[in-house]
């Protein structure tokens, strides 16, 4: 398949998928291509498009790529789109982060760590699709265990969790603002 062609392609994939999709699910998509035609492929559009003109970037996320738009253009939008969406609780945040810290982790560490009950925020950021279910602890009760998504990395605009601040980090910047 011819490179131009193929990165038309995988812009198309982009535009009509609209949420991060990996290089595994772009293969099963353009069956023309081989996983390092398509890598390839992509790595130069992201080469293109930071070097470029071009309003939309290709962002990773984890091992996922999505079109975004450039930060510096925020301003155009703000007319444009009305956020519905509500933010985030107090709650729902400091649950979210305990997951990301100490990932992968169970309902009642989380309640144990935050000292009340945690199921109603829990629903609501799988709801969200910030977290997910990833099995079950081999204990009494067989546990639900939930990890952070692609989306919460998204939501947070980080590429993955090595990006998280350092907890002592995030405890000196708590302090300074006291």
């Amino acid at each position: 398949m011819d490179n131009a062609y193929l990165k038309g392609v995988i812009e198309e994939i982009f535009y009509v998928w609209g949420e991060p999709i990996d290089i595994e699910d772009l293969s099963k998509i353009i069956v023309d291509a081989n996983k390092n035609q398509i890598k390839a492929a992509l790595l130069e559009m992201i080469d293109e498009r930071e070097n470029g003109d071009s309003g939309l970037l290709i962002k990773k996320f984890n091992n996922s790529y999505q079109f975004t738009t450039r930060a510096e253009h925020d301003k155009y939008f703000t007319n444009l789109i009305k956020s519905s969406e509500k933010k985030l609780s107090t709650s729902a945040l400091e649950t979210l982060s305990i997951i990301a810290y100490k990932q992968p982790i169970t309902r009642a560490e989380i309640d144990k760590i935050r000292g009340v009950r945690s199921q109603s925020t829990i629903d609501n950021l799988l709801d969200r699709g910030l977290i997910k279910e990833n099995g079950r602890l081999d204990k009494i009760g067989k546990p639900i265990i939930y990890i952070t998504t692609d989306l919460f990395l998204k939501y947070f605009d980080i590429k993955d969790l090595s990006e998280l601040p350092e907890i002592k980090e995030a405890e000196d910047n708590l302090y300074e603002d006291q």
